[in-house]
């Protein structure tokens, strides 16, 4: 006698009529569809949407942000952490975390401190946004400025592997980064880094500079600049808004309006 799964296999193949009659009787049920009550499923849509969302700011509220807080150096007031499927950011390794007021994180977001360095630092400055999915993976120094977004897929101040040496490789996990291969990465305030877009070891990039979507940013990006590619390149120069006088002042705002002059596309 047959087990299930050789029954389906029969179900599937048709190979009797018998067991035709019941492909097209499953292909049928497969393919029932309910008619749209608008009332009705638009309330229970907007129900569904309401209760868990308040299901996950509850455990969020008295759960997972005071776990994720007890790990980090210092968090400051307004630390919001959203709900993307994990419930809490999980840290890999030792890293010392420093978080600004008001930054929004999510909890697929991957922090990682490694080896390499004693005391791996992670700065994130007031009013920054981590989008999901995004990594860092820190052996020294990241540092992130204020108002920024950040929509990296990664973020790495060292090569993650042995790059010239193939026999460091042959080690567990394929070998840990050498120092040699450490740069401190550094995001000014203003920035807006796309999705997907990568921040390789020795990045520095000024204040308001935009990484399109995708962008491989290495190198230093002056002021108010437009990122673009791989290997990331200058594509554009951005507007400095007068009103952000009112709020970096006026001899920072003249620094921003040099560097940016002096760039060459």
């Amino acid at each position: 006698m047959r087990n299930f799964s050789e029954f389906k296999l029969a179900i599937r193949r048709r190979e009797t009529p018998f067991h035709s009659k019941l492909y097209d009787i499953a292909k049928k049920f497969y393919g029932l569809s309910v008619p749209v009550i608008p009332g009705l499923h638009k309330f229970l849509y907007t129900e569904w949407a309401f209760r868990t969302s308040l299901w996950h700011d509850f455990w969020r509220v008295v759960y997972y942000e005071p776990m994720f807080k007890s790990m980090c150096k210092e968090v400051g007031p307004g630390f919001k952490m959203y709900y993307g499927g994990n419930g809490i950011t999980r840290i890999g390794g030792k890293l010392n975390i420093y978080i600004g007021s008001n930054v929004t994180m999510f909890d697929n977001v991957s922090l990682a401190g490694l080896k390499i360095f004693d005391d791996p630092e992670l700065r994130i400055g007031d009013n920054t946004y981590i989008s999901p999915r995004s990594r860092f993976m820190v052996a020294k120094s990241v540092v992130i400025g204020s108002w920024s977004l950040i929509g990296c897929r990664i973020v790495m101040d060292n090569s993650g592997h042995p790059i010239a040496n193939a026999a460091a490789r042959m080690t567990s996990g394929g070998g840990s980064a050498s120092r040699e291969s450490v740069r401190p990465v550094s995001v000014g305030d203003l920035c807006l880094l796309g999705a997907g877009s990568c921040l390789y070891p020795g990045a520095r990039l000024g204040d308001g500079v935009v990484a399109k979507v995708g962008a491989h940013v290495a190198g230093e990006i002056p002021p108010f600049c437009l990122v673009a590619g791989n290997p990331g390149r200058i594509v554009g120069k951005l507007p400095i808004a007068e009103e952000l006088k009112e709020h970096f002042g006026e001899d920072r705002y003249r620094m921003w309006k040099e560097q940016q002059a002096a760039v060459v596309i």
